[in-house]
């Protein structure tokens, strides 16, 4: 690129900051913008925010240029923490000496001993880890190397505060003989984000993870189903937990009594793509609840919709807070099902539980098919000008059968932003209600796939989901550097 274009005449203010936006889609940025010209070497290497993600990927023999980069990225940041993405994966183990094939442990210590050295020595700087294998000991191993106490380095406290692990092996459909006992987690005394993707839940009791705050489980819908008891578990080591995301498929069966009390007294936001979705969120839910996102995997069976709204009227009705003020889901701001469908003989449910959301404020039902519950968000509570959800400004339809309560609705409710997505539309797919001359919003919808993509723009800024095809398990959020 010649120095005279436009955009190197960019004050080099500006021009760092579109370095720092790069990394957000290639951890590489700084590095790749640098080779452009000197003048973009000159900025690349002077904003020590471009360089604060650092992204390896080791395979055969390349341990030691890995280093080098690593050593690059850690002094180019100064003294600002990193966000570290390792990929260990590999198809298969490399033969020592042309002869044996090597046990999974001897050629893990053998071609990343000097790596887990370097990174014991920088683990103070590291704030979040986002590490990819194809087994879960080769990837504990690594943690327990990082981690482990040394008398060099015995002044380098561990600071990391994300852990997201991504197993690309599929899960034995039978249990092994080895299971984790996430002991990496207790030498973790700061972790408050833990998301687990593919992963085996370990068989027997955790460790105290009270500080955690973020929990994220992710499984193909290929994986074996995961055990009720196996999630209560995890969730009492974790009396902190704000957010919780379960997307698997899980087994009913019988429930210790030391696990079935489980308390999530901080929980405020609750995502569940799962089967057996009532049983479920009749143990996980409370009443500090302010946002919940449901997808049924059984919501194509006939009573689907009747038995989540028999849970959802229950626990209206039912959950109290510790200080007796608040009861139900007074708390509630964000509702989004899909999934599931409901029929007008058997929305009685669902009424109820609409009329008892005092706080909502954004409300999705994705082919729900149940036109009562619009209208009885424009039945006037005590006057003309009281209604239903009275702090409700935002609402996303789809699956109705017809548009006229949504027009109703927008007449009465002018404040609410309704979106509707026509599902015989094959232009825009959706469309904006009272606005026929508005340009299409741009939202983000993500109608399947993995995730807890929200329908809701805001919501996936802030969560960070990245589109998905169907049947796939990718990393999000900021995994997308690999």
């Amino acid at each position: 690129m010649n120095s005279t274009s436009p955009i190197c005449t960019l004050p080099p203010e500006i021009l760092g900051e579109i370095c720092c936006l790069c990394t957000s889609y290639n951890a590489d940025a700084p590095l790749i913008l640098s080779a452009v010209n000197r003048h973009f070497h000159q900025v690349a290497y002077s904003h020590v925010r471009a360089w604060c993600k650092l992204r390896l990927r080791l395979g055969l023999r390349t341990e030691r240029s890995q280093i080098r980069k690593a050593g690059l990225w850690f002094r180019q940041s100064g003294a600002c923490p990193l966000d570290l993405f390792l990929n260990i994966t590999n198809p298969s183990y490399p033969l020592a000496d042309g002869r044996t094939m090597e046990s999974e442990q001897e050629w893990f210590a053998r071609s990343y001993s000097l790596l887990a050295s370097f990174l014991q020595h920088h683990r103070s700087r590291i704030r979040s880890l986002t590490l990819r294998s194809d087994t879960e000991l080769k990837a504990y191993q690594l943690l327990d190397a990082i981690s482990a106490s040394n008398p060099v380095f015995r002044s380098k406290s561990l600071h990391l505060h994300s852990l997201s692990i991504q197993i690309t092996n599929d899960i034995p459909p039978v249990p092994t003989g080895w299971s984790p006992l996430f002991e990496s987690f207790s030498l973790f005394p700061r972790l408050d984000s833990l998301k687990l993707i593919n992963h085996i839940l370990p068989a027997l009791s955790t460790p105290n993870i009270q500080h955690l705050q973020r929990l994220s489980i992710v499984r193909p819908l290929t994986a074996p189903p995961l055990p009720t008891r196996k999630i209560l578990r995890m969730i009492s080591s974790a009396s902190s937990l704000i957010h919780l995301d379960i997307d698997s498929r899980i087994s009913v069966g019988p429930i210790p009594d030391s696990t079935a009390s489980s308390e999530t007294p901080s929980l405020k936001s609750l995502s569940l793509r799962v089967n057996n979705l009532p049983f479920l969120l009749n143990l996980l839910s409370s009443s500090t609840l302010e946002k919940l996102r449901l997808t049924d995997l059984d919501g194509g069976r006939e009573s689907a919709g009747e038995k989540l709204g028999q849970v959802m009227e229950g626990l209206t009705m039912e959950l109290k807070a510790k200080d007796g003020k608040t009861r139900g889901l007074d708390l509630l701001k964000t509702l989004e099902i899909s999934g599931v469908r409901c029929t007008e003989p058997t929305s009685v449910h669902w009424d109820w539980c609409i009329r008892h959301l005092p706080s909502l404020e954004a409300l999705s039902l994705k082919d729900f098919g149940c036109i009562s519950l619009v209208n009885i968000l424009t039945e006037s509570v005590c006057n003309e000008d009281d209604f239903c959800c009275p702090r409700l400004s935002h609402v996303y339809f789809s699956g109705l059968g017809a548009l006229s309560p949504l027009q109703k609705l927008k007449m009465k409710r002018p404040g609410i932003r309704i979106e509707w997505e026509n599902g015989e539309c094959q232009n825009s797919g959706y469309e904006h209600v009272g606005h026929p001359e508005t340009p299409l919003p741009a939202f983000s919808y993500a109608a399947r796939g993995y995730g807890f993509g929200s329908l809701f723009d805001y919501d996936r800024r802030e969560i960070g989901d990245v589109k998905m095809p169907q049947g796939a398990v990718f990393l999000n959020d900021t995994d997308s550097s690999w």
